[in-house]
């Protein structure tokens, strides 16, 4: 019987589950697609004298497999909370709660700077440098031209997922490089293909799954100010709806930066069509932000592009411990 593996490497540079050994009832970890940190938490069982809470800035890196084969380094975690809960009955336990470090990193001040007549791809690459990482952009929205932008007292993290959601892409921390992919590409920020998630009923747990027979918005507009005609004016893009129009509150800078947004709004909007999660045994090869497949669901959502909007992976360590994941999917359809 295969059995779950967890490596937790402390400040120290030494593995800290062998020292924790049977006190460790679970650990989880959540990868998310972009635009919210990764996040750890581990959960032991605790007696009075209860330990203390770890210091601040206490940093974990976090691997993760079956005992068979090889382990997937999730990144560096800092230590964010922690919580004591039970009763005298049924015990008590303390969990560790910690956050990707590198969101950390970036997310520590707000400031104020303004970019002129340059490109996203440059953007990135200067907001990832004064955080002290490189960046690694998908080279169709590094291209994209930016006549003006102004960071208005918001932080790094802020600010660059906000520029990255408007043009299509989605922001994330890993291995010190910030990283900006398409959202729903099915690929990472340097262009390679993510392994597809295969989902295969004979293999689920539980799972449940909606979908929208008729998607709101058939078309989605972002607005403008034309500065040589002196008016404002819309780009639009389709959506999958089949009736009404989504209109952006907020004016883009320049028509070709509305012309990103309004095809990202319809993509969003399409993405939300399909909601739901599947759960099923854990797998190191799994990925946020990857191709999802169904099989054995019917026709219908056996043929849907679907992708992991976020995964949720459960260890556990008693005699019936194992390695569970639960897949959040969303529709990966966008309009041509």
């Amino acid at each position: 019987m295969r059995k779950p593996v967890v490596r937790v490497i402390g400040q120290s540079g030494g593995d800290l589950v062998p020292g924790w050994g049977g006190a460790l009832v679970s650990a989880e970890y959540t990868d998310n697609d972009g635009g919210e940190a990764d996040e750890i938490s581990f959960t032991f069982a605790v007696s009075t004298p209860f330990p203390d809470s770890p210091a601040e800035g206490t940093r974990y890196r976090f691997f993760y497999g079956w005992d068979a084969g090889a382990l997937r380094d999730a990144g560096l975690f800092t230590y964010q909370s922690d919580s004591l809960s039970g009763d005298a009955e049924q015990g008590w336990t303390m969990t560790i709660t910690a956050r990707a470090s590198d969101f950390i990193d970036a997310d520590k001040a707000e400031d104020t700077e303004h970019f002129e007549d340059t490109t996203a791809g440059d953007i990135f690459r200067k907001l990832a440098a004064r955080a002290g990482k490189s960046a690694m952009v998908d080279e169709t929205i590094a291209a994209i031209r930016i006549p003006y932008r102004l960071r208005y007292n918001q932080s790094l993290t802020g600010f660059a997922n906000e520029l990255a959601e408007e043009l299509g892409g989605t922001l994330k921390f890993a291995g010190g490089k910030m990283l900006v992919p398409l959202r729903s590409g099915g690929k990472t920020a340097s262009g390679a293909e993510m392994p597809t998630i295969e989902v295969r009923f004979q293999d689920v747990i539980g799972a449940e799954i909606s979908s929208e027979g008729r998607q709101r918005y058939a078309e989605v507009g972002a607005g403008y100010f034309d500065a040589d005609e002196g008016v404002a004016m819309l780009a639009e893009a389709a959506s999958i709806g089949s009736a009404s129009r989504y209109l952006s509150l907020h004016p883009a800078r320049s028509q070709e930066e509305a012309e990103h947004a309004a095809k990202a709004r319809g993509n969003e909007e399409a993405r939300a069509s399909v909601t739901g999660s599947v759960d099923l045994p854990g797998s190191e090869s799994a990925m946020a932000g990857a191709p999802v497949k169904l099989s054995g669901f019917g026709q219908s959502r056996d043929a849907a592009d679907l992708v992991a909007a976020s995964i949720h992976h459960t260890f556990s360590f008693d005699e019936s411990g194992g390695w569970l994941m639960s897949v959040e999917v969303a529709n990966r359809k966008t309009a041509q």
